[in-house]
């Protein structure tokens, strides 16, 4: 009599009833195989070249010979799943390390380029580069300035020592002399007039020089070109009236003059170059100077002593000498407010 044949549901040929058992030969049925490193009792990675046997003590040893179902020949699956495909038996490792780690560093935060560090060596040289570039026209603008200037406060002058003063013979000639209110009135007048003046000047030669910092090609008629101009009028007499008061305080008047001289050293610039109102140039040139004040100071004292220089040469080298202050100055104010300058010409 013929023996029924026998299926996967019988218990014979080695094959487990459990379903948790592992499988021979195939995928662990009920979802994705367990992943290595997860939970207690996964099976590790097999090796390449096929399934090895179950570890001691866990499922059935595999089939004998003579007994169940042969494994299935090539081509023909029979009831179970194909055999993996490309060689490897199972699936293979997840690939060594998991994720692969942050670049170096972590997070980094945006890429700037650094402020420069002011060189007082570098401004000079810089200052002398573009004046040597520009020379015609600074020359030009300043000798007009300083002529106008002159001109108007000494008719000035003249004018309120006339009308308010008295004239006295001394040894066949003529003095004159200016006292009383009116004189003073007569003289505060003319130097407020002359300080707005002064403002124009600056104005108008600093938004010139910014032109030069910006990269800018200049002319003669660039420091003709005042920006700001009103509210530089306002922070000129603002500072004057200041200065003009505390320097009546006595011995220390003087000093103090010098201090606010250089306190706002920056503001015109500031008041040009941002077109800010005049408190406000004021608040923002000091703070400039608050950022670096060593730096500051230097920048000032070599501005000065050109100044100084220039009108030790009967006043003729302040043509040279003051233009290049003041592109040093600018200069300084661009990089101590942590802005840029054009590179030097060639």
């Amino acid at each position: 009599m013929t023996q029924p044949p026998n299926y996967p549901g019988d218990n014979q040929g080695g094959y487990p009833q459990n379903p948790q058992d592992p499988q021979q030969g195939g995928y662990q049925p009920g979802g994705h195989p367990e992943q290595p490193g997860y939970g207690q009792g996964g099976f590790p990675p097999p090796p390449a070249g096929g399934f090895p046997p179950p570890q001691g003590g866990q499922g059935f040893p595999p089939p004998q010979g003579g007994q169940g179902f042969p494994p299935p020949q090539g081509g023909d699956y029979g009831q179970g799943f194909p055999p993996p495909q490309g060689g490897q038996g199972g699936f293979p490792p997840p690939p060594q390390g998991g994720f692969p780690p942050p670049p170096g560093g972590g997070f980094g935060g945006p890429q700037f380029g650094g402020q420069q560090p002011f060189n007082i060596g570098d401004a000079f040289s810089w200052a002398w580069n573009k004046f040597s570039k520009n020379a015609l026209a600074l020359v030009v603008a300043v000798l007009v300035y300083a002529l106008v200037v002159s001109v108007v406060g000494g008719a000035l002058g003249y004018l309120v020592a006339s009308l308010t003063g008295t004239t006295t013979s001394i040894d066949g000639g003529f003095a004159y002399s200016a006292t009383g209110v009116g004189a003073m009135l007569g003289f505060a007048l003319v130097g407020l007039i002359t300080q707005v003046l002064s403002s124009i000047v600056f104005a108008s030669l600093y938004s010139g020089l910014l032109d030069i910092a910006d990269g800018k090609q200049v002319d003669i008629g660039s420091f003709f070109k005042p920006r700001n101009l009103g509210q530089v009028i306002i922070a000129g007499v603002i500072i004057a009236v200041v200065t003009n008061v505390l320097a009546l305080i006595p011995i220390l008047g003087y000093v103090v003059g010098i201090v606010i001289s250089f306190l706002t050293v920056f503001v015109i610039p500031v008041i040009v170059d941002r077109g800010l109102p005049a408190i406000e140039g004021i608040k923002q040139g000091f703070a400039i100077i608050q950022r670096d004040i060593g730096n500051s100071i230097v920048a000032y004292i070599i501005a000065v002593l050109l100044v100084i220089v220039g009108a030790c040469l009967c006043g003729i080298g302040l043509l040279f000498t003051g233009p290049l202050a003041a592109l040093l100055i600018t200069y300084a104010y661009r990089r101590l407010s942590g802005g840029q300058v054009a590179p030097p010409t060639p």
